[in-house]
Parts: C-alpha cells; sequence; structure tokens
C-alpha cells in the first residue's frame, strides 16, 4: 500500500515545489513507483516536469479528482517509475465549490494508491480548502523550512493545523518532520541560532541532513532535471541523496 506525503508549509520561498520534484524523481530512480500530485494552481511543479505545461493532457489534470471524474482521470507517465497529476490556474476556481472537496484527494487516493509505493503532494503556500484537501488525504507532512525568523514564525500554526485535523478528519495523520532548506553554504550565526532553536524546540522532529542553498540546486527545475541528473558529482546532488535516505527511513519506522 503506498505512502502519502504532504509538502505543505503556509510559508512561501522555502522551496516546497523544488523539494517535491527532486524527492520524486530520486525515490523514481530507486525503483519506487511514484505520483506527484501538483495542488497548486501556480503550477510551479508542473512546469518542473513540463518543458511547455500547456502541453498536460487533459485527464493528467488534478482537476479531474476535484470534479468527480475519477474513471476519467489518468496520469501523465513521465518514466516507467513516474507519473503526474498536474495542475494550471483553473485549480483556483475549486475553492468556490463548497467544502466538499476537503475530501477529493482521499477518494482519489483510494482510486489509484494500489499502483504507487509513494504519492507526493506539493501544496500552495497559504491555508484553505486545497490544503486541507491535501492532509486530508495524506499519511504524512513534510515541512520544509529555512533558517530565517519569518519562515520558522508560522511553524506552530501549521503543527496546531495537523493535530485538528488528525483529530477531526484523518486520525492517521503523522508528521515525517521539518527539513531545513536553503541553508548557506557560509552559515550564518542568525541561521544557527534559528536552527539551534528549532532543534531545541521540535528535537528529532527536525530532520539530521540539511539542503544548502546552491545554484545548481536552484537552476535544475527550471531545466526539467532533478538535481542528481544536472549536477551528479555535486554537494547539492550529495546532499540530496542523505536527505532521501532520511525520508525513506522516517516513513519507513512509521
Amino acid at each position: 500500500m503506498s505512502k502519502t506525503v504532504a509538502i505543505i508549509n503556509q510559508k512561501g520561498g522555502v522551496g516546497k515545489t523544488t523539494i517535491t520534484f527532486n524527492l520524486s524523481k530520486e525515490l523514481a530512480s530507486r525503483d519506487y513507483r511514484v505520483l506527484v500530485i501538483d495542488n497548486d494552481p501556480q503550477a510551479n511543479l508542473t512546469s518542473c516536469f513540463l518543458e511547455d505545461p500547456a502541453n498536460l493532457p487533459e485527464e493528467a489534470n488534478i482537476l479531474y479528482w476535484y470534479e468527480d471524474k475519477l474513471p476519467q482521470s489518468k496520469p501523465l507517465k513521465l518514466d516507467n517509475n513516474l507519473h503526474i497529476l498536474g495542475s494550471n490556474i483553473h485549480l483556483s476556481r475549486i475553492s468556490e465549490k463548497g467544502i466538499d472537496v476537503i475530501f477529493s484527494l482521499k477518494e482519489g487516493r483510494e482510486y489509484v494508491r494500489d499502483k504507487y509505493d509513494y504519492i507526493i503532494v506539493d501544496c500552495l503556500p497559504s491555508f484553505g480548502y486545497l490544503n486541507l484537501a491535501s492532509l486530508n488525504c495524506s499519511d504524512f507532512v513534510l515541512i520544509p523550512t529555512k533558517p530565517a525568523p519569518f519562515a520558522i514564525a508560522g511553524l506552530q500554526d501549521l503543527f496546531d493545523s495537523v493535530t485538528k485535523v488528525k483529530k477531526r478528519m484523518n486520525p492517521d495523520l503523522k508528521s515525517l518532520g521539518i527539513v531545513l532548506n536553503l541553508v548557506e553554504g557560509k552559515n550564518t550565526n542568525l541561521a544557527r541560532d534559528i536552527e539551534k532553536v528549532l532543534r531545541s524546540n521540535y528535537n528529532d522532529q527536525v530532520f539530521s541532513t540539511i539542503l544548502q542553498k546552491g545554484v545548481k540546486f536552484e537552476e535544475s527545475p527550471a531545466l526539467n532535471m532533478s538535481v542528481s541528473e544536472y549536477d551528479p558529482k555535486g554537494k547539492s546532488s550529495e546532499q540530496f541523496v542523505k536527505f532521501t535516505d532520511e525520508f525513506l527511513e522516517r516513513s519507513s519506522n512509521e
């Protein structure tokens, strides 16, 4: 049975999409069957995978799940182990359909989950029906953040939201943890202090592996390549391999 992971933070600019893109590619390269879902109307994840997002087939749009067209839905095959349900700006209108939409992703997941080992959901940087749908359908949340005051200020609010969803809708929802992303190579005193506070407050919830800010890591999605494909011997690739190892260990132990 597949494991569904929502990659989420209500704060933008913390690298959710870059992590989702690289993680799904890395898992697929290790022979895991992966479905990646772009649950953000900005469709940045879709752009990472497709040179021209306009070429996304209609039936490979996550809108089909929200519009009760599950039998017609067909994820786009990117390679043997990796499929995508992409999105576009029309996903933003889903919030107008009412609270029933928060169950759509869960219903869709049940429809396909025997076909995949991991279902990875890229969430938008706000809170509303789309993110509630992501949390309601997921087994785990993974929370990227960066070592900056504004980036970590909302973490407790996010954990409170996860607790409420767990209590009211999805009792099986668990946290895989927090991953520090976009860490400056020459770590500043402020960044080090924030990391210490995070590890003190959240203990083993914080991944041991950190992901440093790097040009190749940030450039690669624009070329539709993971950092391991773009710069296989680089530091960012090495760090991401270690992060994926830890991700697999954490998700397997739960």
